[in-house]
């Protein structure tokens, strides 16, 4: 489909704790557009693969699951529902465990390959635009988005944001930051150093770097880029 025939398209692609999220599931909610998580997709067959002890190698069984995922997906946007088999998976994938299994099924090309389609339609189905983030949108997913955002913060600050999600606000030790401080690292150079579809941010996408910015500075900066280039009224 041309980008003349379809909705607005914003591909927000950036590393592990960059805000991406919360960023884009608010500016969404406040333009009137749908959020398009796609790591919860990853993250969502990972999960199942290790409730149903499926191996992340299996291709035939992670077809099947694939396959049948897509078909029964109850995808509730606004609330960032993700109703497979009669239950929501949303609460149960902001886990850490949740995020290294999805950054390792991620590697498997097979499953970027099924997955392909449904990102897609997701995003598409929209009636006035969608912001679509994760790790290959701008280069793999909507290689002709309206635009193309690679958001980013430094280390220091993506930890400290990881730590606050996953504590919700209770004090951490010095330990608990520097271990996942390590995670993120790692997880970078997983996504970075996969065969399919790596981490990269594309050539024509704005670096946004949000390190130094409150929550509320970054979505209203994103909205501003996003009318600045045209998208909105």
């Amino acid at each position: 489909m041309g980008a003349e025939n379809r909705c607005k398209i914003v591909a927000v692609d950036g590393p592990a704790g960059s805000g991406k999220s919360s960023v884009c599931a608010q500016a969404c909610q406040r333009i009137g557009w749908t959020y398009v998580n796609t790591g919860f997709l990853y993250r969502s067959i990972a999960l199942i693969c290790r409730q149903r002890q499926l191996s992340f190698d299996d291709d035939a069984s992670l077809q099947t699951l694939i396959r049948s995922f897509c078909e029964q997906l109850q995808w509730e946007p606004e609330q960032q529902a993700v109703w497979y088999e009669g239950r929501n998976l949303a609460p149960l994938l902001y886990t850490d465990q949740a995020g290294k299994d999805a950054s390792l099924i991620a590697k498997n090309p097979l499953v970027r390959d099924e997955l392909l389609p449904l990102q897609r339609r997701l995003a598409l189905q929209s009636p006035k635009g969608a912001i679509v983030d994760g790790r290959d949108i701008g280069t793999v997913v909507f290689p002709d988005a309206d635009l193309k955002i690679f958001m980013t913060a430094s280390i220091e600050e993506r930890a400290r944001r990881r730590i606050q999600q996953l504590s919700q606000g209770a004090a951490v030790s010095e330990t608990d930051f520097e271990a996942i401080k390590s995670s993120i690292l790692h997880r970078d150079q997983q996504d970075a150093a996969r065969g399919a579809a790596p981490l990269i941010q594309a050539p024509d996408a704005i670096v946004f770097d949000t390190s130094s910015l409150r929550i509320e500075d970054v979505i209203s900066q994103l909205i501003h880029i996003i009318r600045d280039h045209g998208l909105l009224p």
